[in-house]
């Protein structure tokens, strides 16, 4: 009668678990890296509801957020928005959302987009729709609306830009602001 020990069990089941493991983090790098190539700061993936009035590929801005703003009660993180190297030829949408904490709502008037230094500013949208210089946003009491900005840029039209949407509520001012280095060998 032949019986095996259980010292010779467990180096075979320690390679069970070690392999169990091993495909274990392949998967999950896999599944990183598949949501990954969906864009950077697409939570989700879908970038389909980003405004794209200029056609071709949509991508969230990239690069990082900073300076806090107060307009009329609003609260407004990441008011600067500063891409980095961005390609051309592809639709850059950076989104600030206007958040009112308070009980009451908040009318904003929405400015011209001002080119800073560079050219051609997009158009303004607020929760999706198309809104023109001039135009009032209502920020609902204890909610938000989400302002995008998008960008395309040509060959011709490369370089550094530096563009801003003023904001006005309650006689308080503030811009949103957005930064890119737009070139040929940046990709998207």
């Amino acid at each position: 009668m032949s019986t095996t020990s259980p010292a010779r069990q467990r180096p075979d089941t320690r390679r069970r678990s070690s392999l169990t493991v091993i495909v274990g983090v392949i998967v999950a790098a896999f599944l990183v890296a598949a949501f990954a190539l969906d864009g950077p700061g697409a939570a989700d993936g879908d970038t389909s509801a980003l405004p794209n009035p200029m056609g071709g590929q949509a991508l969230p801005a990239p690069g990082t957020a900073s300076d806090a703003a107060a307009l009329g009660g609003l609260e407004v993180d990441g008011r600067l928005v500063e891409m980095g190297a961005v390609g051309l030829g592809v639709t850059y949408v950076p989104g600030w959302e206007l958040v009112n904490p308070t009980g009451e709502d908040v009318v904003v008037t929405v400015g011209q987009p001002q080119v800073l230094e560079g050219c051609c500013p997009g158009p303004v949208y607020a929760d999706g729709t198309l809104i023109e210089p001039g135009d009032e946003v209502t920020v609902p009491a204890g909610g938000g609306t989400l302002v995008q900005f998008p960008l395309q840029m040509h060959p011709g039209m490369d370089g550094w830009h530096d563009l801003a949407v003023p904001l006005e509520s309650g006689g308080e001012q503030t811009a949103l602001q957005v930064t890119g280095d737009f070139t040929a060998e940046a990709s998207a």
